[in-house]
């Protein structure tokens, strides 16, 4: 994170990034502040603004600190951002870094809605990404 934070035309956006909160938190904290854009609780809205900032030609590292918060966004990530590429015949290729983390059940289990693992369902959802 720290290499990409010095490339000019990276953005880091989610919960958590500019505050203490999750454990990504800690990832981006040698992140200078300015490169950095705290949301609230709005998945679906991160992966809009997300897709809208590789529009205008930033490299957007979209955080999502658990799978099952990724699953939110899904209607952005499947339906406009992976296929944004078929949609322009190839003449709009996003550049966009999605991290997402898969929820540790110890030493302190977080409960069932934080721990899941989706990478293999969304592989089978998405094309291009």
């Amino acid at each position: 994170m720290d290499w990409l934070a010095t490339l000019p035309d990276t953005v880091f956006l989610g919960q958590a990034v500019k505050v203490a909160g999750t454990g990504m938190s800690n990832t981006v904290k040698d992140v200078p502040q300015e490169k950095r854009i705290e949301l609230p609780v709005c998945e679906d809205m991160q992966m809009g603004i997300t897709t809208g900032l590789s529009l205008n030609g930033f490299v957007p590292i979209s955080i999502y600190p658990r799978w099952n918060f990724l699953m939110l966004a899904t209607n952005q990530l499947v339906n406009h951002l992976d296929k944004l590429p078929i949609m322009t015949q190839d003449k709009v290729l996003p550049k966009v870094i999605i991290r997402v983390s898969i929820g540790s059940e110890r030493p302190l289990h977080p409960q069932h809605q934080h721990v899941g693992d989706f990478t293999e369902a969304y592989r089978k959802m998405l094309s291009n990404i």
